[in-house]
């Protein structure tokens, strides 16, 4: 797999650089800035880039506009933002293009190889990748908007769990239901949201995308 990175933080740049060899990815290019990205990958295409939030000029939103730059160029690149803030009021803009290999993780959270590696590769297929710590904090709070309204408290208390990372035995022992019924409400969830099951497509990260969409609304 090929990798492009854009951090304005050389250590930071260097340290993912060198967990990046460890996990047999080749580095296309590693550059301060969203604009050096652009035109980095303009002569290499990666398979994934990894981009930062917040970098220089104005360390506000210059990742969201990379990546919506990439998506546009490169429709079938995967684009990974990362960001040290739970809150990042850009969070849920990220994925107003379509959720197809797009990803937001905390940076915290890419340090995890195997975290990193599942995440490169679901971007590389298409699929959309979110941190769950990220997608429960955006689903706080939003619990009557539009494209939820169908769901049922209960459907949208599983939902906010499936945010959160839990696995159906996870989610089973949080509600005090069993394993059969979690899947009933899931089926639910996906039915009610219009997610049918594509080959491409992860439905429990798509029915996350419903909730953090519909909270971008309010």
């Amino acid at each position: 797999m090929r990798v492009a990175i854009a951090e304005d933080s050389g250590l930071i740049r260097e340290a993912l650089g060198v967990l990046l060899a460890t996990l047999g990815v080749e580095v296309t290019a590693s550059v301060p800035t969203g604009t050096e990205l652009l035109a980095a990958v303009r002569a290499e295409p990666p398979d994934v880039a990894i981009v930062d939030m917040r970098m220089p000029p104005t360390r506000t939103n210059e990742g969201l506009l990379t990546a919506r730059g990439l998506k546009q160029a490169y429709p079938g690149m995967g684009v990974l933002v990362v960001t040290a803030h739970d809150d990042d009021p850009f969070a849920a803009d990220l994925f107003a293009g379509g959720a197809e290999g797009v990803g937001y993780m905390r940076k915290d959270n890419i340090t995890d190889r195997q975290a990193l590696k599942d995440a490169l590769i679901r971007l590389r297929d298409g699929q959309p990748v979110i941190d769950s710590h990220i997608a429960a904090r955006l689903l706080a709070g939003h619990p009557q908007s539009q494209r939820l309204r169908g769901l049922s408290e209960r459907e949208r208390r599983v939902l906010e769990l499936m945010a959160q990372g839990l696995s159906n035995s996870g989610i089973s022992q949080q509600v005090h239901l069993s394993p059969k019924t979690v899947e009933s409400h899931i089926a639910s969830i996906f039915g009610k949201l219009g997610l049918r099951m594509e080959r491409s497509e992860n439905r429990r990260v798509l029915a996350v995308l419903a909730w953090v969409e519909a909270a971008r609304h309010g």
